[in-house]
């Protein structure tokens, strides 16, 4: 990579990173006090900061990544080896691959809450764990999570499932 090439996806980091800061910022006092007291739990994690999910914090970064994936059975399956989960976010749908199928969906999002509805858009002849892999990912992704950003870098999206299912995404850098 060039000089300049570098500079600008350094500064292209900095300015998601200055812009997500700033979308922790707005809301309501309700959500400042319950971002606030997300934020001092996070914190006290290794130093990790928490930040209120938006539409344009998940478009803005070069899609994400399953980094892990923990509780449930769906979880172990999602996490079969050589099988990795990518995810690009648009301002309605929801893109993810592991490999194989392409899945596509819908999704929402609500303060510090993200709901999905996804389901796997094409039936590629793949070997049977990739298949195995793309439908746990799907019944795993169909629910309501509880959702953040953390910080620093690299930059995370963690899900945490109603039934105690963390997965983890990290942000993968822009393609200039």
């Amino acid at each position: 990579m060039s000089l300049r090439n570098a500079m600008i996806a350094t500064a292209l980091m900095l300015t998601t990173a200055a812009c997500a800061h700033a979308g922790a910022t707005t809301g309501t006092a309700s959500e400042a006090a319950g971002d606030a007291a997300g934020d001092a739990t996070a914190a006290g994690s290794g130093g990790e900061r928490s930040l209120r999910v938006d539409r344009d914090e998940l478009i803005n970064t070069g899609g994400w990544r399953l980094a892990s994936a923990s509780g449930g059975d769906g979880a172990t399956a999602v996490r079969a080896p050589g099988i990795a989960f990518d995810i690009s976010f648009d301002r309605e749908g929801i893109s993810a691959n592991g490999g194989c199928n392409t899945i596509r969906g819908t999704y929402t999002v609500s303060g510090k809450r993200m709901r999905f509805d996804v389901a796997i858009a094409t039936r590629m002849s793949c070997t049977d764990d990739k298949n195995l892999a793309d439908r746990s990912f799907v019944e795993l992704m169909n629910q309501s999570f509880q959702a953040e950003l953390l910080e620093p870098m690299p930059y995370r999206l963690r899900l945490t499932g109603d039934g105690g299912q963390v997965l983890v995404f990290e942000a993968k850098p822009m393609q200039l």
